[in-house]
């Protein structure tokens, strides 16, 4: 199998035949890494497999030694990288990094459609990262991937309405708060929260809630109102696995 991976990679190289997107989801909700390939029309011969590898986001480091200390780093030297793989036509999870145990699946019947999305349930930030697919069979091989970014706030659409023959502004939460808070603005960013309540719409049994919010200041339908919601205890908020590596200042051969 390793052979395989190394030979698609090799071949997506040199055809070119590789595409990148963005993904943005919420905290404890589910998402779909969609990836499609016109080459795939059955199940026989065909190998594709889903592996992760961390987002790198560089800074400045005038510490040697601090650089020396974080360009040896691998956090794959502790997990596996494979997410999914499916081959002699069934799927393979025994070398599935653990992190992803039950959440992932592909939908089997859309498989010889080409069509090889992952659908990933639960999204916390440890699941940000860049997801590569890749796939081959004799018809040909493609690769594509696609960055997960993990929102940990949200901007929720607002709607006009009216509530006892008075003009509101509602806003309802995609993603799910242990301790929501929402937060109301006008065009000049002046806090309007004080003239706004807010209700369960929804309740998960770990605590999770999903809210909806009803501002109710002296509404003018030609304002502009923006609705935004976090997470309010730090407590509460996931820790990002996103890497941060110094970057390179010095020359390479002051580090042998």
């Amino acid at each position: 199998m390793a052979f395989f991976l190394v030979w698609v990679s090799l071949l997506v190289l040199l055809h070119g035949a590789a595409s990148s997107d963005e993904v943005r989801a919420h905290p404890f909700t589910d998402v779909s890494l969609e990836c499609e390939f016109s080459f795939i029309d059955s199940t026989e011969n065909l190998e594709f497999d889903w592996e992760r590898e961390d987002i790198i986001e560089e800074y400045d480091a005038e510490d040697r030694e601090f650089y020396r200390f974080f360009r040896y780093y691998d956090f794959f030297q502790v997990f596996t990288k494979v997410v999914y793989q499916f081959y002699d036509n069934e799927e393979q999870l025994e070398d599935q990094n653990a992190l992803y145990e039950g959440r992932v699946s592909v939908d089997q019947n859309e498989i010889s459609e080409g069509i090889l999305t992952l659908h990933l349930q639960n999204v916390d930030f440890s699941d940000e990262a860049l997801y590569k697919c890749r796939a081959v069979n004799p018809n040909g091989r493609g690769e594509s991937t696609i960055k997960l970014i993990v929102e940990d706030s949200e901007m929720p659409q607002v709607k006009f309405d009216k509530m006892d023959d008075e003009d509101v502004v509602t806003c309802t939460s995609k993603g799910w708060y242990l301790t929501p808070n929402v937060t109301w603005l006008d065009r000049g960013e002046r806090d309007l929260s004080n003239h706004s309540s807010v209700e369960i719409l929804e309740e998960q049994m770990n605590g999770l809630y999903r809210v909806y919010s009803v501002l109710r200041y002296p509404v003018k339908l030609n304002e502009k109102y923006v609705c935004h919601i976090t997470e309010m205890n730090e407590n509460n908020r996931p820790i990002r696995s996103i890497r941060r590596y110094p970057k390179k200042k010095f020359n390479e051969n002051n580090y042998y």
